[in-house]
């Protein structure tokens, strides 16, 4: 049976992959947060970014998604970013080398930057724009070189605009769903730009089907829908699912600086190499997403 250690396990991606890996395999999570014990898991509360970080056991993959990911925190705070982002990659690549760990890396599709042409291959060249584009190109490359100097095994899984129950308040379809539902008025920055909008369920057969893979050396995976779809179309989704339609205001102070206009993840790789596909639609994704937040809301009003 596989032993996992998986940083981030109390993030958005880490609370839907971990049930879904426990089936399986024994898991081991590294998390700030104290996280209760079950069958196949354990949790390690510890700092990744410690210099005396050391990690006992042998694991036969790591799985490392702890991160910042939020773009506007990052362009504030540079250098918690970088120290988290960048530094507890080399430190978990350090340790999958000497305990000869498989390595998942996520990263994201801000690498690409504003690419030029769409949909975009892993083999395309982005440049970032942000201080989060440029930490997770910046782990991208520690992932890469230690790949090809000690012969580790690693995947990137680049991840698209993934959103779902459980999202981060920074996720712009949480924020989206949040003010429909306590707003009169809906405030947000362009409406305009183009995203490959994807559901978190199918992010984790995706990362699964990539973690049970043979594939060796360095390899590098799209995980988007494949599709290309405008801010203003999502609200105007979340206005029908919602049945309301309120004001849309778009507002220069949340515009973001060197803002990604369009972007489209070319996923044929992942379908070829692992005969992946997404398994649900943006409207099915919005309709899961909003009424689990509802629900939340509700509970708490009582």
């Amino acid at each position: 049976m596989k032993k996992i250690l998986i940083t981030g396990a109390t993030g958005f991606i880490g609370t839907h992959l971990i049930p879904e890996l426990i089936k399986n395999y024994k898991i081991v999570g590294i998390s700030k947060n104290k996280i209760k014990p079950s069958k196949n898991f354990t949790s390690s509360n510890v700092d990744i970014t410690n210099e005396k970080l050391k990690i006992k056991n042998k694991y036969t993959d790591i799985i490392h998604m702890a991160a910042y990911s939020d773009v506007t925190y990052c362009n504030l705070n540079p250098t918690k970013c970088y120290e988290l982002n960048v530094k507890s990659t080399q430190k978990m690549l350090e340790i999958a080398r000497k305990k000869d760990s498989n390595f998942i890396f996520l990263s994201s599709s801000h690498v690409y930057g504003n690419p030029i042409k769409q949909p975009i291959l892993e083999n395309s060249v982005g440049t970032p724009s942000t201080h989060y584009a440029s930490s997770k190109k910046m782990s991208e490359i520690l992932c890469e070189t230690y790949s090809k100097t000690y012969g580790l095994n690693i995947q990137i899984a680049r991840l698209f605009s993934v959103y779902g129950p459980r999202s981060p308040k920074s996720n712009l379809i949480f924020n989206i769903i949040d003010q429909i539902t306590n707003n009169s008025k809906i405030i947000l920055g362009n409406t305009y730009p183009k995203r490959d909008f994807i559901f978190v369920s199918d992010v984790i057969t995706g990362l699964i089907k990539i973690l049970n893979s043979k594939k060796k050396g360095f390899q590098v995976y799209n995980i988007g829908s494949g599709k290309s779809i405008s801010v203003d179309e999502v609200v105007k989704n979340c206005f029908t699912i919602s049945n309301k339609k309120l004001k849309i205001i778009s507002s220069k102070e949340k515009r973001r600086k060197n803002e990604i206009m369009d972007i489209q993840a070319n996923i044929s790789k992942m379908k070829k190499e692992f005969n992946w596909k997404t398994e649900i639609s943006l409207k099915k994704g919005l309709e899961m997403t909003y009424n689990y937040y509802v629900s939340k809301t509700l509970i708490k009003k009582f």
